[in-house]
């Protein structure tokens, strides 16, 4: 088990070298200590909204895609912990976007 989580650390890193450096690093600065599950949140909103979400620096239609996120069909049908999690992951990277004027 402990390879395994090792293993899906690693991919993640990977994962995040190439996309969301900048919020990576913040999350890092901000002490985030689950900053690997933020960045695996990103990647299942992008592929929840067919979007390239690092593209996008308006914090307000960032907002506006958080509230299609929460009434995708496909998001509903998530449990509740899980919608949870990865809206207070898109939340985060909002006030990224906010705090880094990015």
């Amino acid at each position: 088990m402990l390879v395994k989580n090792t293993n899906k650390a690693k991919k993640i890193k990977l994962i995040s070298m190439e996309k969301f450096h900048r919020y990576e690093s913040w999350l890092k600065a901000n002490n985030h200590v689950s900053w690997t599950s933020y960045l695996s949140f990103m990647r299942q909103i992008e592929k929840e909204l067919i979007i390239d979400i690092e593209k996008i620096k308006s914090h307000s239609v960032l907002k506006q895609l958080l509230i299609q996120l929460e009434s995708k069909p496909s998001f509903k049908a998530r449990g509740k912990s899980d919608q949870s999690n990865i809206l207070s992951g898109f939340r985060n990277y909002i006030k990224f976007i906010e705090e880094t004027k990015y």
